[in-house]
């Protein structure tokens, strides 16, 4: 179990600067891994410009934009198909060191019961702050709190647990777990897939491990905008009608009810005071679509710069 077993894919919508760090980033300090680059009907002619830059890459081109799922899946489906035996996840905007990956392989080693893996995330290291050590579900204004957002990292999550859910910006995932509940359910288009992936996981008999011994940077929301805008707000809105309908729980349903029903007007009014309201709109707007079953018609999206 070496980084020669490892893949790592990277989805690139319109980000080539992004793109092109992470990948010369991944390349530098773990250079014995396959790259598979994703990219999701860019305009102009980034997908031929990555596969210049990184001629050892496999680049994978959509043609359009599939979303988060649609277009990381074409990554997986290539890497499985190339014999891969652990496929990792990870945002283009993010950066890993170099010893995420060989951390997360130990942990591998040490626990062949655990399936999916996931590191100790900052949002910005030099300031000492975290953006995520696992996902935790509960009553409150989000289905899944990101554990330690925002907050400084002395003396948080310094050991491994098994939390209710990984986020999907950095994620080794054994090939067994994709081979048996498939790859991530493209009708989320961005947001809870990753969630979403992790349950099936553990329904499916896997465990899931936090690894503090992995390490990565990840501000997070590039994609769409990121912070309160109105394409993050519909997209999270949609996707939690959805994950609510195949892995609800009384209390994640109650939390929903009280923070996304009743108190949208609240929500409103106060967004609408701020200069929000078209973010207000759109959440409501996701979350009718998404009970309705209609699929994702978020606002036009624009990385954030």
């Amino acid at each position: 179990m070496t980084l020669h077993d490892v893949h790592v894919v990277v989805l690139n919508w319109n980000g080539y600067g992004e793109t092109e760090a992470c990948v010369a980033g991944v390349m530098d300090v773990a250079p014995d891994v396959r790259i598979h680059i994703v990219d999701n009907g860019s305009e102009g002619d980034e997908a031929g410009r990555l596969a210049r830059r990184f001629p050892d890459a496999r680049i994978e081109s959509v043609g359009f934009n599939a979303g988060f799922a649609g277009g990381v899946n074409r990554g997986i489906d290539a890497a499985l198909a190339e014999g891969a035996r652990f496929v990792f996840l990870l945002n283009n905007d993010a950066r890993i060191d170099a010893g995420t990956l060989p951390a997360l392989l130990d942990a591998a080693r040490r626990r062949p019961d655990v399936g999916v893996f996931g590191p100790r995330i900052w949002r910005d290291r030099g300031a000492g702050v975290l953006w995520c050590c696992g996902v935790a579900f509960g009553f409150g204004p989000n289905l899944g709190r990101l554990r330690g957002f925002d907050r400084r990292g002395d003396g948080l999550f310094l050991e491994e647990d098994a939390p209710d859910s990984l986020t999907g910006c950095g994620l080794l995932v054994r090939r067994e777990v994709f081979d048996r509940i498939g790859t991530l359910d493209e009708a989320y288009f961005v947001y809870l897939e990753d969630a979403d992936f992790c349950l099936r996981a553990r329904e499916a008999g896997f465990g899931l491990l936090y690894v503090p011994g992995a390490s990565m940077e990840h501000p997070g929301g590039w994609s769409t905008g990121g912070g309160y805008s109105p394409g993050r707000k519909y997209l999270t809105a949609h996707g939690a009608v959805r994950f609510l309908k195949r892995h609800g729980t009384w209390s994640l349903w109650a939390s929903w009810v009280v923070f996304d029903v009743v108190l949208w007007p609240l929500l409103f009014l106060s967004a609408g005071v701020r200069g929000r309201g078209r973010a207000a709109w759109a959440k409501a707007r996701g979350t009718l679509d998404g009970l309705l079953g209609r699929p994702p018609k978020p606002p036009a999206l624009k990385p954030r710069a």
